[in-house]
């Protein structure tokens, strides 16, 4: 079987994608065994197995294998699943690495990169300011002796805002590669001792936590990192037996936090990477996991392994202004001379060279060049080509220019600031200025003068900054939305990600602009940092349900910004968790609580009443007023659609009634007392469109509103929603080239298999495909509720399945063979005419119920053998 779906780093803005498997890779937990008797047993019993990595690490948390199956058939598999010593036998997935959207500098400006001196006292990082990371600094908090382990693609430690070197003494002090430089995913890793990197988002993940810059610092500046490098160079996929392997080997390193920028399409707690997750965190080791960029796929798209149990889930938030990394260049013309500018490169380089402006324009604006350039130009070799961003794409601006005889383009900004203009047009170069610099040329040229521009391959880098009024400070659109497949909210709070200024390896130029979920959180891990610093001065142990409650517990709900504006009303808590982080009160607060999220699941499973405990653990005797805080109602799907709405999803300023038993309390330092909480879902909701809803509880005292315990529902039945995407026609039967089959005994073979194409609208924890004998009946012994089957198609059931993304189907081929019971060899069955039964379980339901899935039957095809 192959999923025609992929996983992406959570800081890399792409299409939505989802679970993509190494075909023949396994992951085997055992017991009662080692590698090494597993290896032998396989290869005694005529198993082939290439062994990819032992996955214990010395630790308790997990003891097993990956290997590569040679001859991967169901037998083999079936015979592997039966042995007594094999928890559980699931396929390697990928996690897929892309371009990201970034400000990327390719000089080397390695010299120009310094660490700034002395202790840091004075933090006005808007970041940090924006989520009060600025208070704690002015308190003396930096992290200093907590050790915090990056699952990632490795860290320039070469860099000298990250350490200047590794090992013991140094920023980086710890960590391995556990891949090689080589690896790509669907290779052996080759680990080495060197977790150097060569792709750039650990760095720039690490830079977050713990750069000590001369223009920024991270948030917790003097902890200690541990690289473990995951993505070989570049970064293309990595299996999750080594994201596993990676957690293992951090938690027995002793670490006091794993972070991990990593994550897709998931939204189930059985994943094997989420089991991993949650048995670290059981064990006392918290785990800050990246929510997912696929916010444009609508709700129910939480990420793995941020719906891990017990992780802690981070959303991202748009930073307040845009940094800029820009190279240095001056103009001059006869009222001007060498007047500083700066630029990003997008492709190509300008080198060392003084080149003449050519500024066309039209209507006396500067022309975009969407219908070529104006004027009779004949040749443009020797000039700098001037064109308005706008209307058409960088492609179609280069070519004009090209088609002019231009190797030199300069697009001029139609937005605040610069980006790193997408090129693929050969043989030029091509840079990015902010528009005021473009305004000032074209006054120039207007004014009848002539502009040359002056570069440096040894030009200097300076970072600028421009406001950003369009959703700054507003949750950024790319997070991914919960619930969970389970009814679960993710994310737990919410971080500073997009636009977000850090290191990158020297060799790309040091520093880069990004935007992610993977820029969050790191920023949430070094306020972890903070937080297990104040607690070890305190002398004090912290578990992980202590730092998440607090985390989620202390956020500011955010208002809603559909991507061009903010709303007056907040957003859901679906998207933003908690909210942005509070990072002061966080540390600070002395009233604290034992529930992060208060979870009042579907209509059908809807609990009537949820409880926490509310502790004072301050000096004084407090007086708690407790009122309910409303968050927009967001609707899953459109009117009449059974299909994930994309972002913006329709929202509802419908808010639920909650009571809340008792609303006043009075409780003496060191006391607790407990607090039950009702939810009356909004009225007037169309439960055919799966509307979530939410709130936040809010806890003050004199005056001053001090946590805010968010809680969510889902207004619908969702044992009744559909879960199949039969509104696009799926499931259907295919032919052996991908052709869809719609009539009735089309001819079959082993050589020109059929086969089924399937996607699914929200996720099931359950997808069979079985197979019924038309021809012959009474060869169907196999009873599947009220079918009658000859057995199941091999490879399923499919356990845990995600929500497919937008566009996309499982796609599996028929061998001609069945599995009479889970778990057995399959059998050849012979020639006839056979139908393929679908069925998927629906939210909520139950395995052992057949009503609680959804089925489809195929038409029937004729089988020669």
């Amino acid at each position: 079987m192959r999923l025609q779906t992929f996983l992406a780093f959570v800081g890399l803005l792409s299409p939505a994608l989802a679970q993509r498997i190494l075909p023949g890779a396994y992951i085997a937990e055992i017991k009662g065994t080692n590698t090494d008797a597993f290896l032998d047993k396989a290869r005694s019993s005529g198993i082939k197995v290439n062994h990819r990595m032992t996955l214990d690490q010395e630790t308790s948390i997990f003891h097993g294998i990956s290997f590569d199956l040679e001859d991967d058939t169901p037998e083999n598999r079936a015979k592997i699943n039966s042995w007594g010593e094999v928890v559980q036998l699931s396929p390697v997935r990928l996690y897929e690495a892309t371009a990201p959207v970034a400000k990327r500098v390719t000089e080397d400006v390695a010299k120009f990169i310094s660490k700034r001196s002395g202790a840091v006292t004075v933090d006005n990082y808007p970041p940090h300011v924006q989520g009060g990371v600025n208070k704690l600094r002015a308190e003396g908090f930096t992290g200093k002796g907590i050790r915090i382990a990056v699952v990632d693609t490795g860290i320039d430690y070469n860099h000298p805002s990250l350490g200047g070197g590794f090992g013991p003494g140094h920023k980086v002090a710890f960590g391995t590669d556990l891949v090689g430089d080589a690896y790509n995913g669907a290779n052996t890793p080759v680990p080495d001792d060197d977790p150097v990197d060569c792709a750039g988002h650990g760095s720039h993940v690490a830079g977050i936590i713990a750069a000590v810059d001369k223009d920024f610092t991270g948030v917790a500046p003097d902890v200690t990192l541990g690289a473990y490098k995951v993505f070989g160079c570049p970064a293309q996929s990595a299996g999750n037996d080594v994201l596993i392997s990676a957690f293992l080997k951090a938690q027995a390193d002793g670490v006091d936090l794993i972070t991990a920028s990593i994550g897709g399409a998931s939204g189930w707690t059985e994943d094997p990477w989420a089991l991993v997750v949650q048995r670290i965190v059981e064990a006392g080791t918290p785990c800050t996991i990246a929510a997912g960029n696929d916010g444009d796929q609508g709700l129910f798209y939480a990420s793995g392994a941020s719906d891990a149990i017990g992780a802690i889930s981070v959303g991202s938030v748009n930073n307040l202004n845009s940094p800029e990394v820009l190279t240095s260049a001056t103009y001059s013309s006869a009222s001007s001379n060498n007047i500083s500018f700066g630029y990003t490169p997008a492709t190509g380089s300008f080198g060392s060279d003084t080149i003449e402006l050519y500024v066309p324009t039209s209507n006396g604006a500067l022309t975009d060049a969407c219908s070529g350039l104006p004027g009779d130009v004949s040749s443009l070799g020797n000039k700098l080509v001037v064109i308005q961003r706008g209307t058409c794409t960088f492609d179609a601006k280069v070519q004009a220019a090209v088609a002019k005889g231009a190797k030199n383009v300069i697009i001029v900004n139609n937005v605040p600031g610069t980006i790193a203009a997408s090129v693929t047009v050969q043989n030029v170069n091509v840079g990015m200025v902010q528009p005021e610099t473009g305004a000032a040329w074209l006054a120039l040229v207007k004014g009848g003068e002539t502009i040359s521009i002056t570069f440096s391959k040894s030009a200097p880098l300076f970072i600028t900054a421009v406001d950003n009024p369009l959703n700054g400070g507003s949750m950024s659109t790319f997070t991914s939305w919960g619930p969970t497949n389970e009814m679960f909210q993710r994310p737990h709070v919410s971080a500073p990600g997009g636009n977000i200024l850090s290191t990158y390896p020297l060799q790309f130029g040091g520093y880069a602009v990004l935007s992610g979920t993977s820029m969050a959180t790191p920023y949430i891990a070094g306020v972890v940092g903070l937080y297990l610093q104040k607690a070890k001065n305190e002398g004090r142990k912290v578990s992980p349900a202590e730092i998440r409650v607090g985390l989620t517990t202390t956020g500011r709900p955010l208002v809603w910004n559909d991507g061009n504006k903010n709303a007056t009303f907040l957003a859901p808590v679906a998207q933003q968790g908690g909210g942005l982080i509070d990072a002061y009160s966080f540390l600070h607060s002395t009233t604290v609580v034992d529930k992060e999220l208060l979870e009042f699941n579907d209509t059908q499973n809807f609990h009537s009443s949820l409880d926490f405990k509310i502790t004072n653990n301050g000096k004084d005797s407090m007086t708690y007023k407790l009122t309910s805080l409303d968050g927009a109602t967001a609707y899953t799907t459109p009117a009449g659609s059974t299909l994930p709405q994309a972002f913006p999803p329709d929202l509802l300023q419908s808010y639920a009634t909650v009571s809340i038993v008792p609303d006043t309390l009075d409780i003496k330092p060191g006391q607790s007392k407990r607090v039950v909480v009702r939810v009356t879902q909004p009225a007037g909701l169309d439960a055919t469109r799966i509307p979530v809803y939410g709130g936040w509880v809010n806890i003050a005292a004199g005056g001053q509103d001090l946590l805010k315990i968010p809680y969510m529902g889902v207004g619908a039945v969702m044992k009744h929603a559909t879960v199949t995407n039969f509104e696009e026609g799926f499931p259907v039967l295919l032919n052996s080239q991908n052709q869809t089959i719609t009539s009735n005994n089309t001819q079959t073979s082993r050589r020109s298999p059929p086969g089924i194409a399937w996607g699914l609208v929200l996720g099931s924890a359950v997808v069979r495909v079985d197979v019924v004998s038309v021809s012959k009946p009474d060869n169907n012994d196999v009873a599947v509720f009220s079918d009658k089957t000859v057995g199941s198609f091999p490879g399923y059931p499919s356990y845990w399945n995600s929500r497919t993304a937008a566009n996309e189907n499982t796609t599996s081929l028929w061998n001609g063979k069945v599995v009479k019971t889970e778990g057995a060899d399959p059998v050849n069955v012979p020639a006839g005419t056979y139908k393929f039964v679908y069925r998927a379980l629906k939210m909520t339901g139950r395995k052992e119920t057949g009503r609680d899935y959804e089925r489809w039957e195929s038409p029937v095809f004729n089988f020669s053998g």
